[in-house]
């Protein structure tokens, strides 16, 4: 397994994601929820394979629950547990004391599922709550650190935000989504603020829900706006020699200051093979970049929109 060394630790460039061991998640046929006991084999295994830092929140369904239990089981049998990052929100806004309240009680509940005194890293999950009110939250926050009930904080993102409020926040770390076909926040100068304010940035959304894997004609027709990009990325898959999958994820790590990938996966066989893309990962070149640049510059709007796909007509 590769890691990425800041903040005085080392994290897997894999974080797994756990929406999945938590509810019925995602599209297509194997969405369902794995039972207890293969989530713990899932989880078991992603640490024999260097995976040390999980993904959670505390509205994944019973994922921090599944977690809780797991740790507990981990720590009984004297065996090494992971870094995890968990989410709390919405928050309830209306003065200082009703925020702050809120934040305390979520905080307090994620410690007991997860059955930890400190919270690693604990991160507001909806960013328009820390727009609402910053200075409140980052006073709550400080106080959670100072009184020992996390370790990190940290804010969630989306690229329609502002990266340039991310990375003054003062948070330690951030999580947003970032994919091949989305040169938004770097062509901004988003990125940059972000890698240089030295927060530790964890990437979601690296495969943009599974378009990088579709073959062209197997576009759902609603879709057919995707079709010119996808075939694009194809070709330059196959001139670098790079998987779609590994292609997708090495553009990702190649973005200076990004941390790790956070990968949701709810079976072994799922998780391993990730494990192995992200082993085949490489440092794409200037040239390559410029040529992905070029190739997704001006993109239709709608391809970076999962939520507009199927609305199309």
């Amino acid at each position: 397994m590769k890691y990425f060394s800041g903040k005085g630790l080392d994290l897997s460039l894999f974080s797994l994601g756990t929406v999945q061991l938590g509810m019925d998640y995602g599209l297509g046929p194997d969405t369902a929820k794995p039972s207890t006991e293969m989530a713990f084999e899932l989880l078991d295994r992603a640490m024999e394979l260097g995976v040390n830092n999980l993904d959670t929140a505390n509205n994944y369904g019973v994922s921090e629950s599944v977690i809780g239990q797991w740790l507990s089981r981990r720590r009984s049998a004297q065996q090494p547990t992971p870094w995890i990052v968990t989410k709390i929100g919405p928050l309830k806004h209306g003065s200082y004391d009703i925020l702050r309240d809120d934040i305390l009680r979520q905080t307090d509940g994620c410690c007991k599922t997860l059955g930890m005194e400190t919270l690693d890293c604990l991160m507001i999950h909806n960013f328009e709550d820390y727009e609402q009110d910053p200075d409140a939250i980052s006073k709550v926050f400080a106080e959670l650190k100072v009184d020992g009930r996390i370790r990190l904080s940290a804010l969630s993102a989306y690229s329609r935000h502002d990266y340039g409020v991310i990375a003054d926040s003062g948070f330690d770390a951030t999580q947003i989504p970032m994919n091949v076909f989305d040169w938004s926040q770097i062509e901004s100068g988003g990125m940059k603020r972000l890698s240089d304010s030295g927060m530790l940035i964890f990437v979601r959304s690296v495969f943009l829900q599974g378009l990088v894997f579709l073959r062209p004609e197997d576009v759902d027709p609603r879709m057919d706006f995707c079709v010119p990009y996808l075939k694009r990325y194809l070709a330059l898959s196959e001139e670098f020699g790079l998987s779609p999958a590994v292609l997708a994820m090495s553009f990702v790590l190649s973005i200076p200051g990004v941390s790790t990938l956070v990968l949701g996966c709810q079976r072994i066989g799922q998780m391993i093979a990730d494990c192995d893309l992200i082993e085949q990962t490489v440092k794409l070149t200037d040239s390559q970049m410029e040529k992905l640049h070029a190739a997704f510059t001006g993109i239709d709007p709608r391809v970076i929109n999962p939520g507009v796909w199927f609305n199309h007509t």
